[in-house]
């Protein structure tokens, strides 16, 4: 059970950032995405207030991005970090 309760905006926020990762110019460089890839967006990272942390999980499934809940330490346990960058604005036209 988490020990907080959650943004009131994530779902929405989820769901445009699932959209725009699915834009063919979501990334500043070509990327060539596995079956099973996963993504992971984090926003105030560097805050010291764990409630105003927000994390997003992706995982890459038949040539798609879907929002996906995952343990973060699974992912720590079973992935290794390949890249680190920033997405373009997202902000809609």
């Amino acid at each position: 059970m988490p020990y907080e309760m959650p943004n009131p905006n994530y779902g929405i926020n989820a769901a445009t950032l699932t959209t725009r990762l699915n834009d063919n110019d979501a990334f500043d460089i070509v990327i060539k995405f596995e079956e099973k890839d996963q993504l992971e967006i984090v926003f105030n990272n560097l805050t010291k207030d764990p409630s105003k942390i927000l994390t997003y999980h992706f995982k890459y499934t038949n040539g798609k991005w879907f929002e996906e809940d995952n343990d973060p330490f699974y992912l720590m346990n079973h992935y290794d970090e390949f890249k680190f960058g920033k997405l373009k604005d997202i902000t809609p036209i």
